[in-house]
């Protein structure tokens, strides 16, 4: 499953994703093509903005306001 931002390229205000591409994930616009990696994403238990772990290919986050700790896998998106 495909994450859509609508309208919210900073370049053109397309539509813009979520994708995987060799463990690095990124938001990429579908209208321009602009790309951007991604540091932060959503806690996927309490729904809060988290910063994610990206040292030694260790791709994961930890929530602050809930304890929660998970990978991220590209299955996830």
């Amino acid at each position: 499953m495909v994450m859509w931002k609508a309208k919210k390229c900073p370049k053109c205000g397309g539509d813009m994703y979520v994708d995987v591409d060799e463990d690095i994930w990124f938001d990429h616009c579908l209208q321009c093509g602009y790309m951007r990696t991604l540091t932060q994403v959503l806690c996927n238990k309490c729904g809060e903005l988290v910063t994610v772990n990206t040292e030694e290919n260790n791709k994961s986050y930890n929530c602050e306001h809930c304890g929660n700790n998970a990978e991220l896998c590209r299955s996830a998106r």
